[in-house]
């Protein structure tokens, strides 16, 4: 063979050997990246949250709170929400499932004072593979907060998780091991207050009065979250999926491009 064909295929053959190279660069990226979307959804969705995330000052709100396992395997036998003292005003829902009791600081039933914490004791424990939604109407702040915490203490047969602990600035909350539930209040539109009675708590006063008990509110409410949860989780897994078949179909064709080339 001529030398200078021979000098034309070994460049060639170098050519391809980076293409290939970048090629599996390029594929393990995307998989590391679907990777570490898959995992944040999961931790997101194993984690008690509440819904909305933001909310408008000096409205009102319902909010929320989704609990979706036990502890560590445990059947829960309490939720208990503690209110900030931004938040002056609180009705909790009725869950068929648990007795609900409305406290003050002193852990006394409230008769017309503050609000300090409300609590969901389970008629009948939630199995640890189940979940369950805790609604609460709240009279948000009258000014913006960034972050308005609700911990919550979920207690089980066997052990408890405070849900508590808050993130500093910069820090993705979803990464801490048991992150306090957190509302952002913004500045109305018009820059006023929305105080009184919700458009939320109309519908259910007209609900009451059609014979639509607050059963019907938290079903409806739960299947709402279960498809934000669930919407989330089937995309990472989608991303996940599309990452393992680029990085797998990157290996095949690096072997297979190693081999002619031998």
């Amino acid at each position: 063979m001529p030398l200078s064909r021979h000098v034309q295929n070994r460049q060639h053959r170098k050519h391809r050997r980076h293409r290939t190279r970048a090629v599996v660069r390029a594929a393990a990226s995307v998989a590391g990246a679907a990777t570490l979307v898959t995992v944040g959804a999961t931790l997101a969705s194993a984690h008690v949250t509440v819904s909305p995330e933001e909310t408008t000052a000096g409205s009102y709100e319902l909010l929320t709170f989704s609990v979706p396992h036990g502890c560590e395997g445990s059947p829960t036998t309490e939720v208990a929400i503690d209110i900030p003292e931004e938040v002056k005003s609180v009705t909790p829902s009725v869950n068929p499932n648990w007795d609900v009791e409305v406290l003050d600081a002193d852990g006394e039933p409230v008769e017309g004072g503050p609000v300090d914490r409300v609590v969901y004791t389970a008629r009948t424990p939630l199995p640890g593979d189940l979940r369950d939604a805790f609604e609460i109407s709240a009279l948000m702040p009258e000014e913006p907060v960034d972050a308005l915490a609700f911990p919550v203490l979920q207690d089980c047969e066997e052990g408890e998780t405070a849900w508590d602990q808050i993130a500093d600035e910069g820090e993705d909350p979803h990464e801490l091991d048991a992150p306090a539930p957190v509302v952002e209040v913004i500045e109305s539109a018009d820059g006023q207050s929305h105080g009184g009675q919700s458009d939320d708590a109309d519908v259910e006063g007209d609900a009451a009065a059609d014979g639509e008990g607050p059963a019907d509110d938290d079903a409806a409410a739960l299947s709402d979250d279960d498809s934000g949860v669930t919407a989330v989780n089937a995309a990472a897994l989608g991303l996940g999926i599309l990452g393992t078949l680029l990085g797998g179909g990157a290996l095949v064709y690096a072997r297979r491009r190693a081999g002619i080339q031998s």
